[in-house]
């Protein structure tokens, strides 16, 4: 059986950890990041299945980090889910024009 990967990169440890335990408890292999940082290392490290990525963090958002993945030529590049407790139809347009898959509004049930 094939165990699918997915990437959550939040920077609200609340939300990182929720998402994780119900995709792991649904049979996910998961790897959390709590930055844009960490992210660029994790997903250099092990390109996942799906990437659940939010939008607003400190030290770079998730449209620019988006955007930088999907400049790399060199790989074949995951589905991207955007996530946001404060976006905006512009936002999820911007994302969705990019190279995102959907857009998701926090908080997610």
């Amino acid at each position: 059986m094939t165990t699918y990967s997915v990437l959550v990169v939040d920077d609200e440890p609340d939300i990182r950890q929720v998402v994780s335990d119900i995709l792991e408890d649904e049979g996910y292999e998961v790897t959390v990041a709590a930055d844009a940082a960490e992210a660029r290392t994790r997903y250099a490290d092990h390109t996942p299945d799906l990437v659940l990525l939010d939008i607003w963090m400190p030290d770079t958002d998730g449209i620019a980090l988006l955007r930088e993945w999907r400049e790399e030529q060199t790989r074949t590049h995951p589905p991207v889910i955007m996530i946001s407790g404060h976006g905006t139809v512009e936002t999820a347009v911007e994302a969705i024009r990019i190279g995102a898959y959907d857009f998701l509004e926090k908080p997610l049930s």
